[in-house]
Order: structure tokens, then C-alpha cells, then sequence
């Protein structure tokens, strides 16, 4: 299984947690206005967000081939792997 998240979705996925941590979490209001900054430097579109974009892929993909099982076919048989 390989999963891409486009630009757009990847911003929206960060948008959303940062704003359950300024909303929801016990932090003060230092690291709050940190996030706010954070936020206005990884705007849609940006250079930052879409290097971002790729770790998140990365990520995301590297943890699903750790923890799921591939088909994959050598020397004419298949076998069950993890990659």
C-alpha cells in the first residue's frame, strides 16, 4: 500500500492538529504563539510546506512498510515479505 498526500491535504492535516494543540492542549501561551508562527510560515503553497509534504509521505509510507506484509515475486515465486 503506498499513500501520497497531495500539498492541499497534507496543509490541511497540519492546520487541523495545530489547531487541536492551540485549542485543546495544556501548553502556555509562549508555545501557542510558537505554533501561530510556525503556522504563517508553512502557508498553502509554500516551499516549506511542500518539503513538509514529502517528509509526511515519507513518514507515512515508511511506517506501512514496516508494520504490513508485500507480496512480491523472486525468481518466479512469490513470496510474503516485509520491505
Amino acid at each position: 500500500m503506498i499513500v501520497l498526500l497531495e500539498e492541499p491535504e497534507a496543509w490541511s492535516l497540519m492546520m487541523l492538529v495545530s489547531a487541536v494543540a492551540i485549542d485543546n492542549a495544556d501548553i502556555s501561551n509562549e508555545a501557542k504563539e510558537a505554533i501561530r508562527r510556525w503556522r504563517a510560515d508553512h502557508a498553502e503553497a509554500s516551499e516549506p510546506m511542500a518539503k513538509l509534504t514529502d517528509a509526511v509521505n515519507r513518514a507515512i509510507n515508511s511506517h506501512l512498510d514496516a508494520k504490513f506484509l508485500r507480496r512480491i515475486k523472486s525468481r518466479g515465486w512469490y513470496e510474503t515479505a516485509r520491505t
